[in-house]
């Protein structure tokens, strides 16, 4: 059966179920037609037997009235219709107990026989002593009119019918009873049987899926699946060979993504790392030029566009470096106590110059005597809010106005960023944060990378916070996340 596949074996099973029900109901139907058949049979005789009782009875009468009529006439005539009438009652009475199946009843029927036997005995004893005369007259008369011992075998025979006919109604009660335990047996055994063809319909079934089950449950991505039934079904052994050519593939493809992953993560941080040794020697030249030569007002703009252009490359060499670290798990952070308010004051003292070079206007949003400490690393916050101010000028039309903001919230420190900008479409929103994703419209805007949404989720989320957003497409975005308050001590933690 082992072999067997799983469409056999429910057949097997489901045919051997019903063989054993239809088996079950033809014996109960068997049994309970047997005994209505003999219940039929014996309602029948009894029937018959009730329905002979009245006219046993006037039989006998009549006996006792032709007995009674030869004492009163002394016509011999009388003697001979009592004798046929006595030899009538007699041949009734053993045709009516050939019908009488009950011993009980039958042993009574007997008995009434019998006294009528003695009874009639007696009887002739009687009248032939009256036939020779050895009674008087009155003593005839009285004897005709005594009757007590006549009633008294009609009472008795009375007595059987009634006797007869609670026999009839028990057997009938008892059929019934029986009928309804060979019911109830029956109905017992198919549920039984119904229990235990769904448990072994189950273990076929299910069987194979749970034993599948815990072999894929230790299923890890970049090591060998285990994936062995040698006893399963054809089916199930069908399905194992497809889901294990499906799982080397898998395999394969992610030992590839991986080897592709730690190579972009290997190309990023070199080149993060050689683009900010180039910045770095740009920055220091236009730091000299600037001290050896006298700012004229014709430069100053010049010069504005030079640093404003330094300042967002290395953030994009920066953003780019530390994606590398975080992936890689070399990223750590230093929580320490951080006001939030001088937090975003400084980002504003650095980065105001890229709002300013595209006209828009930068406010700040903090609560008076604004002092609201919190838990993070303050370079890795720096990261995460100059990122978010840059992303908002980028996509903030001419005009527009970015808005940075800090305050209490829910017992935590909320920092926000909100632009007038071109907003984000629903669809788009998780997707910004994946890495190297942009937006149609945003693609339309500025040019970058994609990344800095992306490493500032996974700074935050290294924080224990989440980078959430709000948007409507034509009207802006808000950037928010929020950071426990700072109760002393610190950690140094690994990303």
């Amino acid at each position: 059966m082992r072999n067997w596949s799983l469409r056999t074996r429910l057949t097997a099973v489901l045919a051997t179920t019903l063989g054993v029900f239809a088996g079950l109901s033809t014996v109960s139907y068997l049994t309970h037609s047997r005994a209505e058949d003999r219940l039929g049979s014996l309602f029948a005789d009894q029937l018959v037997v009730l329905t002979e009782l009245p006219a046993h009875r006037n039989q006998l009468r009549r006996v006792d009235a032709f007995a009674d009529n030869y004492l009163t006439t002394k016509d011999p005539v009388w003697l001979e219709r009592r004798a046929a009438a006595a030899a009538e009652f007699a041949e009734t009475h053993a045709r009516i107990a050939i019908l009488i199946h009950d011993p009980s009843e039958r042993t009574e029927w007997d008995a009434i026989g019998a006294e009528f036997t003695a009874y009639a005995a007696e009887q002739a004893d009687f009248l032939r002593k009256a036939s020779r005369g050895g009674i008087t007259r009155q003593e005839a008369i009285r004897l005709a009119l005594d009757n007590e011992t006549v009633d008294r075998h009609i009472e008795r025979m009375s007595h059987f019918g009634r006797l007869s006919f609670e026999h009839l109604d028990a057997q009938r009660q008892a059929t019934r009873a029986a009928a309804i335990s060979t019911f109830l047996f029956v109905l017992a055994i198919g549920l039984i049987g119904s229990l235990a063809v769904a448990a072994l319909v189950s273990r076929i079934v299910l069987s194979p899926v749970a034993r599948l089950q815990a072999q894929t449950a230790a299923w890890k991505l970049g090591e060998p699946w285990t994936l062995d039934m040698p006893d399963g079904p054809p089916e199930v052994r069908k399905l194992l060979a497809g889901m294990r050519a499906m799982a080397d593939a898998l395999n394969a493809q992610f030992e590839r993504e991986r080897q592709a992953g730690r190579l972009k993560s290997q190309l990023v941080s070199g080149v993060s790392h050689e683009f900010n040794n180039a910045l770095a020697v740009i920055h220091t030249a236009h730091a000299l030029l600037k001290e050896n030569e006298p700012e004229t007002a014709e430069a100053a703009p010049w010069h504005e566009m030079l640093a404003a252009n330094i300042k967002a490359l290395s953030t994009m060499a920066t953003n780019l470096l530390n994606l590398g670290r975080l992936e890689s798990g070399k990223f750590t952070l230093d929580i320490q106590r951080v006001d939030a308010c001088a937090l975003l004051k400084g980002a504003v003292s650095r980065l105001e110059i890229l709002a300013t070079r595209k006209k828009l206007k930068t406010l700040l949003d903090l609560p008076p005597d604004c002092e609201l400490p919190c838990a993070g690393d303050p370079d890795a916050l720096s990261l995460v809010v100059a990122n978010l101010f840059t992303n908002a000028v980028k996509y903030t039309h001419e005009g527009g106005t970015v808005t940075m903001g800090a305050r209490a919230h829910g017992g935590e420190v909320e920092i926000f960023v909100a632009d007038t900008g071109i907003g984000i479409a629903p669809e788009e929103r998780e997707k910004i944060f994946t890495g190297f994703y942009r937006a149609e419209e945003g693609k339309k805007e500025a040019k970058g990378f994609g990344v800095g949404l992306a490493l500032s989720r996974m700074i935050l989320e290294a924080h224990g916070a989440d980078l959430e957003l709000t948007s409507e497409p034509g009207k802006g975005s808000r950037f928010f996340f929020q950071l426990p308050p700072f109760k002393g001590g610190g950690a140094d933690l690994r990303a």
